[in-house]
C-alpha cells in the first residue's frame, strides 16, 4: 500500500481536473472524485461563497495548493458510488403508487359491497344465534 501524498491523489483519486476545470479545476476534480456532476460542486462552492465570502476563497486556494493536477497516466478509477441514491425515477415511483392505490381502492370497494350486502347480514344473524 502506497503512502498517501499529493502525487498519488492521497490514495483517494483526489486531483484537480485538467479537462473540465474553469479556473484551477478544484470543483471539477472534487466532483469527479465523489461521482457527482460538476455543476453541483460549482453551485455548492458559489453558495458557500455567498454565505461565507472569504472562507470559500481560502478553501479554494487550499484546494489549488493541496491537490495536484490529474496526470495523464493517472488511472481513471470508476467514481465512488454517489452519496445519494435516488433509487427509481420519479415517474416510476408515481406509477407504482398509483397502482397500489388502485389495488387498495378495489379491495375497499369489495369490502363495502360485502358489508352492505344481504349475505353479510345473514352471516351476522347466524353468528349471533
Amino acid at each position: 500500500m502506497q503512502k498517501a501524498c499529493k502525487a498519488n491523489g492521497y490514495n483517494r483519486n483526489l486531483y484537480r481536473s485538467s479537462s473540465q476545470g474553469w479556473i484551477a479545476g478544484v470543483c471539477a476534480g472534487l466532483a469527479e472524485s465523489y461521482g457527482q456532476p460538476v455543476w453541483l460542486a460549482r453551485i455548492i462552492f458559489l453558495t458557500l461563497f455567498l454565505f461565507s465570502g472569504s472562507l470559500a476563497v481560502l478553501l479554494y486556494l487550499a484546494g489549488v495548493v493541496l491537490l495536484a493536477r490529474r496526470p495523464s497516466e493517472a488511472p481513471r478509477e470508476t467514481p465512488r458510488r454517489p452519496a445519494f441514491d435516488y433509487g427509481q425515477p420519479m415517474n416510476a415511483r408515481l406509477r407504482q403508487i398509483g397502482e397500489r392505490m388502485r389495488a387498495l381502492d378495489e379491495r375497499l370497494q369489495a369490502m363495502e359491497r360485502y358489508v352492505t350486502s344481504s349475505r353479510y347480514r345473514f352471516n351476522k344473524e347466524f353468528r349471533d344465534l
